[in-house]
């Protein structure tokens, strides 16, 4: 143990070196400046120590901070951010205990449920300079925590809570991005903020895709040096590469022979070496919009792909245009695109699902159900602008969120999509529509979708306002509805001796054989007769006088099945389901342990699911010595 005499004798900048290592610990810190005055002195007063704790603790911050550093003032005192932040982080963890008792009813919280997480964002005033990043990282922190030591009611309302501070913080970076110079539109920028948006609980920078787009540049770089070591690219300054990586070029910097080689170049490196291309088996999968899942993939739809060659071709000098068809998307690429209308020179359409072929309107295959290819069939002229691309790629996640082929969380992604759309149209009446017929359906707020019509009517072209009254028309006859609909009342549920099973139990069906787990039950199907015909109850033995329970899928759905259909699963396994959490706080291993409110509505069911638990734990214990011991 060294000394403190020791310690105390030591350079204050060899006990900042010393501190500063990443496996001391804050508390220790604390403590060792708690032994004597000199040392407190010491530790106290060093912001540079207290500057690498915070980023040692908060690392994905950095970013943020220096960023942020450059047009405001900086942090004058380390340990008092530190404090702030550990007092934040309580204050978050309090704020999410107490929101399943306040939503418990709910599945979709509007935004209006959640504005009470917006506090720490004005403590910018006072020099903090967070914001709401601070508690994004806390919660993805919380989001990521291993199963068995998270509560899963918080960790399933930290998801709510991540995406509306997510989604506010990219609202105001979607203004700064729109209110650029088209120049400076690159759409790598837009499609990073596609992939947050839609994905608030991954830590996605623009610096990190930047770095990696980066990175596969210079793969293309190394090989046209092995196939053409006397380019014009290799006598270009770095400050000259920064510049084509940040802002839209207007024309290729190379000749047209040159220009062609770094096309062969990037097809070369990105098609067969790096192996990217279309995903045609999951064409309608949301994760082959986001540029982060592509990057890692090596797959995704055109328009992403798209985005992905553009960027590297910009960064290596050569430009590509993106071109909106309706039923496809390609790039477009000139020798020289500064030429005079009557002097332009023929387009080559580049294909990017089909591993970069290079195609003109005599060489273009006909798209499937199509007479002819997109080229010769629409000749589009104009190139798609940042914005309008990203508008696509909006309207792209909401047809892959309609699809019931992914039905895990599949609201809150139809819902992420239908207000990304709205963010980039916000006029526009078609995804008002959509977006109110939502939030009627999850019972939300819908002032700002009347707010937005409202502004449709008085500022707006004639054209839109009679859409806009009509949906003004149905938001009033829904609130009008709604007030004379009386509030439910839960009653705790009766336990019957019928009742075999209990919720939290993690079942099997016994003929479809999913896996699934009870979130709730009646003693008799009370489902609708409709509903009854279609499923076929009365083909079943027991048909609907005998307890159906509500479950959860594994597949994601959530389900009502008859007692008869579900035996106990072996073993119990953990069931995927987005909304585990809120029902259930805990996993063990055997079956989930309800919530305060859950466990409310069902208080008879403790009991039963303990015996049923321990019983089935015997009887595995004595399968297995069976299989042990020697006949």
């Amino acid at each position: 143990m060294v000394s403190e005499a020791l310690i105390t004798s030591l350079p204050h900048e060899v006990i900042e070196y010393m501190l500063e290592r990443e496996n001391v610990k804050m508390t220790d810190i604390i403590n060792l400046a708690l032994t004597c005055r000199h040392l407190y002195i010491i530790i106290t007063g060093s912001n540079k120590l207290w500057r690498a704790k915070f980023f040692q603790r908060w690392p994905d911050l950095k970013e943020i901070y220096e960023t942020t550093e450059r047009t405001k003032p900086r942090v004058s005192n380390w340990l008092d951010e530190i404090k702030k932040s550990v007092m934040y982080r309580k204050r978050l963890q309090h704020q999410l205990s107490l929101m399943s008792a306040k939503y418990y009813r709910k599945q979709e919280l509007s935004n209006s449920d959640l504005i009470e997480f917006d506090a720490p964002t004005n403590l910018k005033n006072e020099g903090y300079l967070l914001g709401c990043h601070f508690l994004i990282d806390e919660l993805i922190t919380l989001i990521n925590c291993p199963t068995k030591r998270s509560n899963l009611t918080h960790k399933y309302y930290a998801y709510k809570v991540i995406r509306y501070l997510r989604q506010n913080c990219l609202r105001e970076e979607w203004q700064a991005y729109i209110n650029l110079p088209a120049k400076d539109q690159i759409l790598e920028r837009g499609a990073v903020l596609v992939a947050q948006w839609s994905q608030p609980e991954l830590r996605i920078s623009y610096s990190s895709i930047s770095a990696t787009l980066d990175r596969i540049a210079e793969q293309v770089k190394e090989y046209l040096r092995e196939q053409n070591p006397s380019h014009p690219i290799f006598s270009t300054s770095k400050e000259q590469f920064e510049l084509w990586k940040l802002a839209n070029i207007d024309d290729n910097q190379w000749s047209g022979v040159n220009s062609r080689q770094v096309i062969t170049a990037l097809c070369e490196v990105m098609f067969k070496r790096l192996c990217f291309h279309g995903n045609s088996e999951m064409f309608y999968s949301s994760e082959n919009s986001f540029i982060n899942r592509v990057l890692e993939k090596k797959h995704g739809i055109p328009i992403t792909l798209a985005i992905v060659f553009e960027s590297i071709a910009r960064r290596l000098g050569v430009r590509c245009e993106p071109v909106s068809f309706p039923a496809h998307f390609l790039l477009r690429w000139k020798e020289k695109y500064t030429l005079p209308e009557s002097e332009e020179d023929e387009s080559f359409y580049i294909d990017v699902f089909y591993d970069g072929q290079l195609l003109t309107k005599n060489s273009c295959p006909k798209i499937s159900g199509t007479s002819r290819c997109p080229i010769q069939r629409y000749n589009i002229h104009n190139a798609a602008t940042a914005i309008e691309v990203i508008g696509r790629m909006a309207n792209n996640l909401e047809v892959a969120g309609r699809q019931r082929t992914q039905l895990n969380n599949r609201a809150a992604r139809l819902r992420s999509a239908l207000e990304l759309l709205h963010l980039v149209q916000p006029y526009d009446t078609s995804t008002i529509l959509h977006l109110a017929r939502f939030y009627m359906l999850h019972q939300m707020d819908l002032a700002g979708l009347v707010n937005t019509l409202n502004t449709i009517q008085r500022d707006l072209e004639i054209g839109s306002r009679g859409q806009a009254n009509h949906i003004l028309q149905m938001l009033h006859d829904y609130e009008r509805h709604m007030k004379d609909v009386p509030e439910e009342h839960i009653l705790p549920k009766k336990r019957r001796p019928e009742v075999l099973y209990a919720i939290g139990l993690i079942m099997k069906h016994r003929t479809y054989d999913y896996l699934c787990v009870i979130t709730g039950w009646d003693p008799h199907c009370a489902a609708t007769t409709e509903w009854m015909t279609e499923m076929g109850v009365d083909e079943l033995c027991g048909g609907s006088n005998q307890p159906f329970y509500n479950v959860f899928a594994e597949d994601g759905s959530s389900r009502y099945a008859a007692q008869e259909n579900l035996m106990l699963a072996c073993p119990p396994k953990w069931v995927n389901h987005y909304e585990i959490g809120r029902y259930f706080c805990r996993f063990n291993e055997t079956h989930y342990v309800p919530n305060e409110e859950k466990a409310r509505e069902y208080p008879e069911d403790e009991e039963i699911r303990v015996r049923i638990v321990e019983a089935n734990y015997i009887q595995a214990q004595e399968m297995q010595l069976r299989m042990v011991t020697p006949n």
